[in-house]
């Protein structure tokens, strides 16, 4: 998704025409995909939250060959994996909002609110989830256990 965005934008001409396009014609406003920034999960969060909305004019318009996007099209079990990083995701970002909101943060705010990401993460959640993003669980328990056990 991160390619596909920095492709649209980057193709004026072509591929953003045929992007607002396709937003009329499936009845959604023309808003350009947030960019992703790989180092910052939060903007990742924002930008799957959207293409999960915007799902059918990415398949619309990676499909076209004319516009030479294929390579950007996800498949059914990738578009899982979107909707399971939102599921997994979600967490973070109530918890990035909060702290972002409050004036000052003390240990009596976050350290419950560490509990429920610990929770989150130990116990298997009661959906499906895709094996490499369980994996990608397991991997943020351990990181977490770092600084919080």
């Amino acid at each position: 998704i991160r390619g596909l965005s920095f492709a649209i934008i980057n193709s004026t001409t072509i591929a953003l025409p045929a992007w607002r396009d396709a937003c009329a014609s499936h009845h959604l406003k023309s808003i350009l995909l947030p960019h992703d920034v790989a180092t910052c999960w939060n903007s990742t969060f924002d930008t799957l939250v959207v293409a999960r909305k915007y799902s059918a004019v990415i398949d619309s318009v990676t499909g076209n060959k004319s516009l030479k996007l294929r390579r950007f099209e996800l498949s059914d079990p990738q578009w899982k994996i979107v909707n399971d990083l939102i599921f997994v995701l979600n967490i973070f970002k109530k918890a990035t909002l909060k702290f972002s909101m409050d004036s000052e943060s003390t240990i009596l705010q976050v350290i419950p609110m560490m509990d429920v990401i610990n929770d989150f993460l130990s116990q298997n959640p009661k959906r499906d989830l895709h094996a490499a993003v369980k994996a990608s669980l397991k991997l943020a328990q351990a990181t977490l256990n770092c600084y919080y056990s």
